[in-house]
């Protein structure tokens, strides 16, 4: 899979995997990558490009979305599954690590993959930049931290689906945060970066 690699190491104790948001590529979150890089210097970073053209017309797409409501781009999502799970675990293996050395995060359609992934597999922790749950929680006793986050003005995924994740996850017996970004809209601007921070400095 095209991806960049931030951080290469053959030691690496974490590995933190990035997935970019619908009609975006890997490139827009290398900022956000080399933040984490530098907060948490002995991990290695991963990001990945979609795994298709966007419908949109305009950059790449880890599953469809357009004319879809929730339980479609749920549909969609775990047709595409597999593919991105085959590169997860190829990534982890290869570094002879296990999932609970493994942080996922994403922005928008990026963070529904991330937090997804990272509920079922029982990773150590996953970060969420203007997402939402698109699929249940299977894993049992699952001690992954969750950091939501989101702009209180996102008028692409509304600030209500915060309450309505955060909600879910709780009643799964899963550790939450949440941050909010008042003026912000669909983005992610410095105050959550430094939110991100904070939480992976704690885990």
């Amino acid at each position: 899979m095209d991806e960049i690699i931030l951080g290469r190491r053959t030691d690496a104790d974490k590995l933190i995997f990035m997935f970019h948001g619908y009609g975006a590529d890997k490139d827009d979150l290398r900022p956000v990558g080399e933040t984490f890089a530098r907060t948490l210097p002995t991990a290695e970073v991963r990001i990945p490009g979609g795994l298709e053209e966007c419908e949109a017309g305009f950059g790449r797409q880890w599953f469809a979305l357009r004319g879809g409501d929730v339980n479609e781009w749920k549909d969609a999502f775990l047709k595409n599954a597999p593919r991105i799970m085959a590169y997860i675990d190829s990534v982890v293996i290869e570094k002879k690590l296990n999932y609970q050395n493994v942080i996922l995060s994403g922005f928008s359609q990026g963070g529904m993959v991330a937090l997804s992934f990272g509920l079922q597999h029982n990773a150590l922790a996953v970060v969420v930049f203007s997402g939402l749950l698109i699929s249940p929680p299977l894993c049992l006793n699952c001690s992954t931290k969750v950091l939501l986050t989101h702009g209180a003005q996102d008028d692409v995924i509304p600030i209500g689906t915060v309450t309505l994740t955060e909600e879910a996850l709780k009643t799964s017996g899963i550790s939450v945060q949440t941050a909010i970004s008042q003026n912000l809209a669909h983005g992610i601007d410095g105050y959550l970066l430094s939110k991100a921070v904070d939480f992976l400095k704690e885990l």
